[in-house]
């Protein structure tokens, strides 16, 4: 802790003796920030993280549109957002933390190796919203931000798996609010393609699993297909094998 409230001692100094036209200022200011968060994480004291989206919110106006690192500050802050939403769950703020991500995809080229993962920061606030209002626009709105992390994602790379199941659990999430069985038959395409990028004997193989069979599960409960039903249960029984017999989700 000690090397930590040093840490934060120097950058608020290098803050103090940085010209605010300084081209280093807002990678100051944000590392700052991450400091600050960092803090927080530890002690738990509110005011760290207020402090934290502050300095981050003033690093954010020392890069301008077209900064290098504009992106990268946006994602910082969108993260400080997200964590005092997490322990205040003040909507205002959740609708913050839907706007810098937002600008994050904007300002990142298409090419940019951390699009996906900001798309996906996105795609979890609009869902997390959707939990609290159940206003389907930010459901659908979810959904197609995952639609395109998936997209820009190229095949074989780890984070593919993880954006594919998500997708596959937001839109069995709408079919289960509006009924539509093509939302289902997506969410099962999904979760499937999930589980075939998912190497044998990886950590994230049970969940995967798991499901698509519930999915499969869920489209013979309303079909009455014995096809899914058999499915369901291979898949289910896929995931009692992957699962270590000392797990304490074994038996569940």
């Amino acid at each position: 802790m000690q090397n930590l409230e040093a840490a934060i001692a120097q950058l608020e100094a290098a803050v103090q003796a940085t010209p605010e036209d300084h081209p280093y200022r807002a990678l100051i200011l944000s590392n700052l920030g991450n400091h600050l968060s960092s803090r927080y994480e530890r002690t738990g004291n509110l005011l760290d993280m207020e402090a934290a989206i502050t300095r981050s919110e003033e690093a954010l106006q020392a890069a301008p549109e077209g900064h290098p690192g504009r992106a990268a500050i946006l994602s910082n802050l969108e993260n400080h957002i997200r964590s005092r939403y997490k322990q205040t769950q003040n909507l205002h703020g959740l609708a913050t933390a839907i706007v810098r991500p937002e600008e994050a995809v904007q300002a990142t080229p298409d090419d940019h190796p951390e699009r996906a993962r900001w798309l996906g920061n996105l795609g979890n606030h609009l869902g997390s919203r959707y939990e609290r209002t159940g206003n389907l626009q930010d459901l659908e709105a979810a959904i197609a931000r995952w639609e395109a992390s998936v997209q820009a994602t190229p095949e074989g790379h780890p984070d593919r798996v993880g954006w594919l199941a998500n997708l596959g659990n937001y839109l069995n999430r709408r079919y289960e609010r509006t009924g539509n069985l093509l939302g289902l038959e997506a969410a099962i395409a999904r979760s499937g393609a999930a589980v075939e990028a998912t190497p044998e004997g990886h950590p994230d193989s049970a969940p995967q699993l798991n499901n698509l069979g519930n999915h499969l599960s869920s489209r013979y409960k309303r079909t009455g297909n014995p096809q899914d039903l058999e499915g369901a249960i291979a898949q289910l029984e896929a995931v009692v094998e992957a699962t270590p017999v000392d797990h304490p989700h074994r038996e569940q």
